[in-house]
């Protein structure tokens, strides 16, 4: 590996690590792209899903304080999985410009008009469009590989604070992880290169999210809302580019 190639590892990870202490999105979205101008599209894809998997297990292992909250989550995380199986099966048939032209609706709406359509937390509401929007991110998953703008412009709307916020994302995210982990051994795409590269990015992306994860701390809520409105809108602009103009 070449001086560049290791810069650019340690600068794309720095600053996607950033962002994932801080917010629980943006690894994949920031990385990757970085990564991929240098190792090329589907070396980049294989190298982070190893810094994905570590920093989702972090985040959740760090939030052990609110462990009993995860209850909760199982309506999400049971439909997201039976989504992001059926996404892998969609994947070839599925017109890719309609899906993300109703996924950028989704997070406008939720964005826009989100505390009206779901409400309180606790309320009824809330509880019946969880496993839905769930499963839509599920499917959303299997077939593009992001689904942070559904589950993330979700429970945005649901006004969750930070730490339970993380929490969330970070627990339907590392089943997503856990899955890719699983299928690209299985595909054998993990070459000694790869998986060599992927632990090594651990290291700066470890110590950006430890930074980020102090930043959040000293967030207040209006300011944390703030930036994660600013991921969601990257990550549709993300898609639709990859979508339409990739």
């Amino acid at each position: 590996m070449g001086a560049l190639q290791l810069l650019t590892l340690v600068l794309g990870l720095s600053i996607a690590g950033l962002a994932k202490g801080a917010t629980a999105m943006g690894l994949p979205l920031i990385a990757t792209p970085i990564l991929a101008s240098v190792f090329g599209p589907k070396q980049a894809v294989v190298i982070i899903t190893i810094p994905i998997f570590v920093a989702n297990t972090f985040l959740v292992l760090q939030s052990w304080r609110v462990f009993g909250y995860l209850r909760t989550l199982v309506p999400l995380i049971v439909a997201n999985a039976a989504g992001t199986v059926l996404g892998a099966l969609l994947l070839a048939g599925l017109d890719q410009k309609t899906f993300a032209i109703l996924i950028t609706a989704m997070v406008v709406l939720f964005l826009a008009r989100g505390d009206r359509i779901v409400g309180d937390p606790g309320a009824r509401r809330a509880q019946l469009l969880t496993p839905v929007v769930g499963f839509v991110g599920g499917v959303m998953q299997g077939t593009t590989s992001i689904s942070s703008p559904v589950i993330g412009s979700f429970f945005h709307a649901m006004k969750l604070p930070p730490r339970e916020y993380v929490i969330t994302l970070a627990a339907v995210f590392q089943l997503s992880s856990a899955v890719q982990l699983v299928s690209y051994t299985a595909l054998g795409l993990f070459t000694p290169d790869l998986l060599t590269l992927g632990v090594i990015a651990c290291i700066p992306m470890l110590v950006a999210l430890m930074a980020g994860i102090a930043i959040r701390s000293r967030l207040d809520q209006v300011r944390f809302r703030q930036v994660i409105v600013v991921l969601l809108v990257a990550s549709v602009a993300n898609l639709l580019w990859r979508t339409f103009a990739a």
